[in-house]
């Protein structure tokens, strides 16, 4: 909104991050805590004592409890810090089931056989002065790409493609995230969509979503279509609703469930309009807080700002970080692998 601040928070899906503990029973609390305590020292201790490949059969039986439950962030958090322990070390003792930072803390999800695993090779993945490569095996190279908005100011388009970049994800739009929910379109919409577009760049739009109906989420579909009238994309159109976590916002209660149907409304729309669609979100985002599993017909946009996804489905696109520096783009910008080609 014109008289807020939206900051584009991306929530990032570091290995262990801060944040407040779940209201849970004191009892459950210093359960959890003490398993949890125990299940970290018995880790550093086998591992110290060179025994953990051979225990992990016995050591799973141990971390049961962990597996039962979700673990709050600050108890995991300072765990991790004491004994170095990561969602990584988790993995490896848990094959049969994802380990990543939920929307509560530490958790465990059973793979599901109804979403499909990606196949990428992180062996081709690597890095130059903050920049990611991936190269598949069969020699196909990712495309590198930004993803900008009114924040990022005043930019130099021409520069921006002559520093490597191949594509860049507009933002077209956004609701306000107050009661009100206005619809409002981003002030260097036009300047971007004109210049990236006139600099020869791939071009997709991204729309920060507020609704909490689906009559809400085609009322957004049909801004971004009116908005693109005009312009010929090349790129996804992509509805990105995401938490607010500096601020309460009217999407705070949404449930799965509505999160899911009003993805689905805006995604339907935009396919309808002859359009790609795609879905932006967060680990957390993309485990707790929408069901995949009735959105398989879409391109996903994962943003996790690690130095290899961890995320186990199929996703196209991977925000790797927002601290870049591209020719052309004042101060940091959001950084992008495109790591599927389109078809």
């Amino acid at each position: 909104m014109l008289d807020q601040k939206l900051e584009q928070e991306r929530e990032c899906a570091e290995e262990v991050s801060g944040g407040p503990e779940p209201v849970r029973s004191k009892k459950n609390g210093l359960r959890s805590k003490l398993m949890a305590t125990l299940a970290m020292t018995l880790c550093v201790a086998l591992a110290a004592s060179g025994y953990l490949a051979f225990r992990v059969v016995g050591l799973q039986n141990q971390l049961k409890s962990l597996r039962e439950s979700t673990v709050a962030k600050r108890t995991v958090q300072n765990l991790a810090t004491q004994y170095g322990l990561t969602t990584t070390f988790l993995q490896q003792l848990f094959p049969q089931e994802y380990v990543y930072v939920g929307k509560h803390g530490i958790s465990f999800a059973p793979f599901n056989e109804a979403l499909q695993r990606h196949s990428y090779d992180w062996s081709g993945l690597s890095a130059d002065n903050g920049r990611y490569q991936y190269t598949a095996p069969d020699g196909t190279q990712a495309l590198a790409g930004v993803d900008v908005s009114t924040y990022n100011g005043d930019i130099d388009w021409e520069a921006v493609k002559a520093d490597g970049i191949s594509f860049a994800m507009i933002r077209l739009g956004f609701r306000g995230y107050g009661e009100s929910g206005k619809l409002v379109l981003d002030d260097k919409f036009l300047a971007n969509i004109q210049g990236a577009t006139q600099a020869g760049l791939d071009v997709g739009v991204y729309f920060f979503s507020q609704a909490i109906t689906v009559e809400e989420a085609e009322e957004e579909a049909e801004f971004v279509l009116s908005a693109l009238e005009d312009y010929s994309i090349t790129y996804p159109v992509v509805f990105d609703l995401e938490k607010i976590g500096y601020d309460t916002a009217r999407t705070d209660d949404l449930s799965v469930e509505t999160a899911t149907q009003v993805t689905q409304a805006f995604c339907q729309r935009i396919a309808q309009a002859g359009y790609r669609p795609m879905i932006y979100g967060n680990v957390a985002w993309m485990m707790d807080c929408i069901d995949l599993t009735q959105l398989t017909e879409y391109d996903l946009w994962l943003a996790q700002y690690q130095s290899t996804p961890t995320f186990p489905y199929q996703f196209s696109m991977w925000q790797y970080g927002n601290q870049g520096t591209v020719a052309g783009i004042p101060g940091s910008v959001d950084m992008n692998l495109l790591l599927t080609p389109w078809d």
